[in-house]
């Protein structure tokens, strides 16, 4: 699965915050411009020229010493414009999420994570024009299981 910018930055933004300090507090949130960014589709690049995204991480953990964490990022009032010729002058909606999840398990060492990545690109008068679908998920079990299942049914990529 390709690395975009975004899953990097909610990767930084995950690891910058002090678990112990988290554990169990409520949600940090956190707000970021995406003007610039892009969607990269099999027939046209989607261009950000307005909006933000909403980061919204929680951890907890148990008094046995499990833990979790959530990250969510959503787009609000994103809008993109397109460089192909036949759209020039088309302003096109973002809608949907990225999330990643996971779990770690104190007594066994056993780990689980998903990320899911889903957006779609809207025209007001088409309806979805392109589309990010991917979803994984990461199973650890020790001393050296490691799955990973990858599924990418979609026509774009997060901006990278």
């Amino acid at each position: 699965m390709k690395r975009s910018a975004l899953a990097m930055l909610a990767a930084a933004f995950v690891a910058a915050v002090p678990s112990m300090a988290m554990a169990d507090e409520p949600a940090v949130t956190e707000t970021f411009p995406v003007a610039g960014d892009q969607f990269v589709c099999e027939d046209a690049t989607y261009t950000l020229v307005s909006g933000v995204v909403h980061f919204i991480v929680h951890e907890g953990s148990s008094t046995s010493g499990n833990e979790n964490f959530t990250l969510t990022i959503a787009p609000q009032n994103v809008l993109a414009v397109s460089n192909d010729p036949a759209a020039e002058g088309e302003t096109f909606r973002i809608v949907g999420a990225f999330w990643v999840g996971g779990t770690l398990n104190e007594k066994k060492g056993t780990a689980q994570f998903t990320v899911t990545d889903h957006f779609q690109i809207i025209d007001e008068g088409a309806g979805t024009v392109g589309d990010v679908q991917v979803t994984s998920h990461t199973t650890f079990v020790p001393p050296d299981k490691l799955v990973v299942k990858d599924f990418d049914f979609g026509t774009c990529s997060s901006p990278a």
